[in-house]
């Protein structure tokens, strides 16, 4: 079977996979047992399912994950040294690639606001140019350093990890290995 292979899971599909994962399921269904004191346990196992897939998407291998191009998606802004400021589309969890027109290649590492590459960019003659580009991530906001002032900014590609709207789970086969290693951290 290909490790590419995409799920795509409703939340019961979801919750059959894990109960079958962690050896809950086949069920015992030659007796019956009642008790009123127990957990409900697909409850606790919706909440491990979805702090997993919230950590998977944050932190996977973006290969195992659903990623689409949301250029289409923003409006950029140019200030007046070049620098350029894109709000971050709803459903972008953390971006890949990012790469404006004009510049001669993409980046695809993201600095977090603070961090000394970040604070770098303050600065004219250190900052990230169209050869060399840098970008700093805010919490709502790309910075993309840089084009040259009075350009008309335009995103060529804004590849991100995304949250299905729909809802459901979207991940390639081999993210599945990252399930056990997820709940030993968590405990």
């Amino acid at each position: 079977m290909n490790d590419n292979m995409m799920f795509n899971l409703d939340e019961e599909e979801m919750l059959e996979l894990w109960k079958t994962r962690l050896r809950l399921l086949p069920a015992r269904r030659d007796c019956t047992i009642e008790r009123d004191d127990g957990i409900d346990i697909d409850q606790v196992l919706l909440l491990d399912i979805k702090e997993w897939y919230a950590w998977l998407l944050w932190h996977g291998d973006a290969s195992l994950l659903p990623v689409e191009d949301l250029s289409g998606d923003v409006s950029p802004q140019i200030d007046d040294e070049g620098v350029v400021t894109v709000p971050l589309p709803s459903q972008c969890v953390r971006p890949v690639e990012w790469r404006l027109d004009g510049w001669r290649c993409g980046v695809t590492q993201f600095h977090l606001a603070g961090s000394y590459e970040a604070l770098c960019q303050r600065n004219i003659y250190l900052r990230g140019d169209t050869y060399s580009p840098v970008a700093v991530l805010h919490d709502d906001r790309m910075m993309l350093y840089s084009l040259s002032p009075g350009d008309v900014p335009s995103l060529a590609v804004a590849r991100c990890v995304v949250r299905p709207v729909d809802g459901s789970y979207r991940f390639a086969q081999a993210a599945l290995g990252t399930m056990h290693d997820y709940m030993a951290r968590c405990g």
